[in-house]
């Protein structure tokens, strides 16, 4: 009998090596950057969900605290880049169009939910806010980007 520890002990779901354009332009941008930098992303319904937009803009609102600890909020909208864009237009924080919902394949997560991964793109948290769209509070985003940020490298593999 074989079995792969690392598979018992810790199952790990890491984002797609997956650049998605970003609207209104169409530029790629890539779902793990590199740097030091804890991609949050935010899989809504689209610009006309507006209880989806609501959360974006609560979320906006907390863009110091999460900057402060190193987090990266992205918009993920299952939309054209066009219909996209108008949601790109309304907010201060990068919208992605994914029509063809690739990420929410590869991490097998519907919108709405909030996908809280570290810079090396494991994921660490999904919350899938459901029918009833209940989003995780902002400052629940903030307190696992702070958790994130003040992990010892020793205990990530970084000092040898």
């Amino acid at each position: 009998m074989t079995s792969d520890r690392g598979e018992l002990t810790n199952p790990q779901r890491r984002l797609p090596d997956l650049a998605l354009p970003r609207a209104p332009g169409g530029e790629p941008c890539p779902l793990r950057p590199p740097g030091r930098r804890s991609p949050v992303l935010v899989l809504v319904h689209g610009a006309g969900c507006a209880a989806c937009v609501e959360y974006v803009a609560r979320l906006e609102a907390e863009a110091g605290p999460i900057e402060e600890w190193d987090g990266r909020p992205l918009v993920v909208a299952p939309e054209d880049l066009a219909r996209a864009g108008g949601l790109g237009r309304r907010t201060g924080l990068p919208v992605l169009a994914d029509p063809e919902r690739r990420l929410g394949a590869a991490l097998s997560v519907g919108p709405p939910a909030v996908v809280v991964a570290d810079r090396w793109g494991e994921v660490h948290e999904v919350h899938e806010a459901g029918e009833e769209h209940r989003f995780p509070e902002p400052d629940a985003v903030v307190s696992w980007l702070r958790y994130l940020a003040i992990q010892c490298p020793e205990c990530q593999g970084e000092a040898f």
